[in-house]
């Protein structure tokens, strides 16, 4: 039987030696890896486009200075100055040499080290890209700094939560005037010990709003008479109105500098102005 066994191994050592050979043809010693791209060379600035952005975000314009489009992942917002989302998932082509496409990133919480006088940290934006050999590239792009954009959105966020600390800011009921426009109040309320003021309220593209000059309000605070018309009743204009009740008031708390607001409306003041909007419009046909 001894030549039974000699024969199994080597019936096994011939078939390890066939595997190393085959293995070895396959893969010859010393091969290199299949190449992969080298990172995509990209740049990238904050810009607001107010025609099509929604509040709490700004884009990241992204251009591409290589020569083939690669696909934005997703992207990340890195800075102290705002609270972090972590990823946000894009599908976005971004074409060589030509115009910077748009990533509309949201950002978090404004931290206000310095209150309204609060200025923007560096910041950086994380990107996955993807190029056209399918390999994936973290990008990290700095913006540059001091930085106007992101300087205007902290200023923006921390006047916010000023004013939200030290006012209540209440737009009341609507009535309608002999002229078919709509009087009302708007009522800011000290939350605190703040003194508050009303310098300027704005109405938006489809409504005009004149505001007389405040009158104290008994414990504190001011009412601003306010009237409201039509100021656009272009059929496209009422259409595509992006904020058709984004109203503003700037608030003016212990004498300093007034602070943009925005004025809430409430459902039904909504309605009231969109058929006062139909009836004077209709009145100038």
């Amino acid at each position: 039987m001894r030549w039974v066994r000699i024969a199994i191994v080597g019936v096994f050592a011939l078939a390890a030696a066939s595997a190393a050979l085959a293995g070895t043809l396959a893969s010859p010693r010393g091969a290199e890896p299949a190449a992969v791209s080298d990172p995509p060379v990209l740049s990238a600035t904050a810009e607001i486009r107010r025609m099509f952005m929604k509040p709490g975000q700004f884009a990241v314009a992204v251009t591409n200075g290589g020569d083939a489009s690669v696909r934005v992942l997703s992207a990340e917002v890195v800075t102290d100055s705002f609270a972090p989302l972590g990823v946000q998932e894009f599908d976005t082509e971004v074409p060589p040499y030509a115009a910077a496409r748009d990533l509309f990133v949201q950002y978090g919480d404004a931290r206000c080290p310095d209150g309204t006088a609060s200025i923007a940290d560096p910041a950086s934006v994380i990107l996955e890209v993807e190029t056209q050999d399918q390999a994936v590239h973290t990008v990290t792009l700095e913006l540059s700094h001091p930085n106007g954009t992101l300087d205007r959105l902290i200023r923006e966020a921390c006047a916010a939560k000023a004013v939200a600390a030290s006012a209540r800011i209440e737009l009341g009921e609507l009535a309608a005037a002999a002229d078919g426009t709509l009087e009302g109040r708007l009522k800011v309320t000290p939350l605190g010990e703040a003194a508050l003021d009303v310098s300027e309220v704005r109405g938006s593209v489809l409504f005009e709003i004149r505001a007389e000059a405040s009158e104290p309000l008994e414990g504190g605070g001011v009412s601003v008479p306010l009237m409201f018309d039509a100021h656009r009743c272009d059929g496209h204009v009422v259409g595509d109105a992006k904020h058709p009740f984004g109203f503003t008031a700037w608030i003016v708390i212990d004498g300093g500098e007034p602070v943009a607001t925005p004025i809430d409306v409430q459902e039904d003041r909504r309605e009231a102005l969109w058929a006062m909007l139909d009836a004077r419009c209709a009145e100038r046909e």
